[in-house]
């Protein structure tokens, strides 16, 4: 969370005695406040690189060292790794902080996550991350990098080079940049105002494990198969992704049980999943899958009004086979690139089974590794 300032007792340097040094200093000071309260606005709103700046800018102004810390805290929140470690450090220089010791914690943490590039090229040019001013060339030595998936541009005049690159934690990227004349026309060699906004999100890595639990109910009240509790074991592919969506291949292995009935199977689908944003790490997910069941049916199942096996035996127990179809939705959180969380919101089972047909709702949460 951002820290409140109060900016009313700040004195703004050192100021003259007549009323023009006091009008002066009021005029700063109101302004500072207005940049103080539009960075809490736009911290609120998930807008955290215009929040720092909006806090720096409000520092600038009336010096208070606690806007350091809320720019630094905004940068930390959007993943600008490389400003946020910046603006701690100053917050730390700027005077006798009291929560020193977490802050350098929370530097050496975030210097953990960092990678690093270096642009090799004669020219003098500048660097932009993201849209972002991050260096010059040529270039002495390599420049540290936030992780994550990022768009890089050499600019010179109207010449440019650009790559889009993953950055992991730990690795050094090296790149020749040939810069080439842009197209002629209005804007040309100038970067888009608010290139911050658009700023590629964190591609997902390909494949994952999944592991969940779940329950299956029975909507028709049929008892075939009955209310029961699920493991569910698989696997995904991301073969598509997009800003804004993603296309899966997934490979499910369920494994039902309680109420006198043990079932399994496999199921395979596709998974089709909308990101709103691309800056936060969460899927709106459309699933269908289509398989085989093999569903056991005990003598101490509940009773159904439908005969259940076709060729009833004095133990009341049978083995039945058939088609199971499995279209769901579903959310997925992603908290670090390597973990995802999943709620599954509601889907609709049905086994199509012979000599029965019985629908049930399916309910449950899932935990994915993701690597590679």
């Amino acid at each position: 969370m951002i820290r409140e300032v109060l900016l009313g007792s700040v004195l703004l340097g050192v100021l003259s005695a007549g009323s023009t040094g006091t009008s002066f200093a009021d005029e700063a000071l109101d302004i500072a406040r207005k940049r103080y309260q539009a960075g809490e606005q736009e911290f609120v709103n998930g807008r955290y690189w215009q929040a720092a700046k909006a806090f720096e800018e409000a520092y600038d102004l009336s010096k208070r060292v606690d806007l350091l810390f809320n720019a630094a805290k905004a940068y930390d929140r959007g993943d600008y790794t490389v400003r946020a470690i910046e603006a701690y450090e100053a917050y730390l220089k700027a005077g006798n902080v009291a929560d020193h010791a977490q802050i350098e914690k929370r530097i050496e943490e975030l210097r953990k996550t960092l990678a690093s590039l270096l642009i090799k090229t004669d020219e003098n040019a500048f660097i932009f991350v993201d849209g972002h001013e991050y260096g010059k060339t040529p270039m002495k030595q390599a420049i540290p990098m936030d992780g994550g998936y990022h768009r890089v541009e050499v600019r010179s005049g109207n010449r440019s080079w650009a790559k889009e690159q993953q950055f992991s934690a730990g690795q050094s990227y090296n790149f020749d940049a040939s810069l080439n004349e842009e197209k002629a026309g209005p804007g040309a060699g100038l970067v888009t105002v608010g290139a911050e906004d658009r700023r590629p999100k964190a591609k997902t890595r390909r494949l994952a494990v999944l592991l969940g639990v779940g329950a299956s109910v029975d909507v028709l009240g049929n008892n075939f198969p009955p209310h029961q509790l699920a493991l569910r074991f698989g696997g995904e592919y991301r073969m598509v992704e997009s800003t804004y969506g993603a296309l899966d291949l997934s490979l499910q292995i369920p494994v039902e049980f309680l109420q006198g009935w043990a079932n399994a199977g496999f199921l395979v689908g596709l998974r089709g999943a909308l990101t709103p944003s691309p800056r936060i790490p969460l899927e709106l997910v459309l699933s269908a899958n289509l398989g085989l069941a093999v569903q056991e049916f005990r003598s101490s199942a509940p009773p159904s009004p439908k005969l259940v096996c076709a060729s009833p035996s004095t133990l009341g127990t049978c083995t039945l086979y058939g088609v199971r179809l499995h279209p769901a939705l579903s959310i997925a959180y992603r908290p670090t690139a390597a973990f995802e969380i999943r709620a599954d919101v509601i889907g609709v089972e049905v086994n199509f089974t012979s000599p029965l047909l019985d629908p049930r709702l399916t309910f449950g949460g899932t935990v994915a590794y993701r690597f590679h």
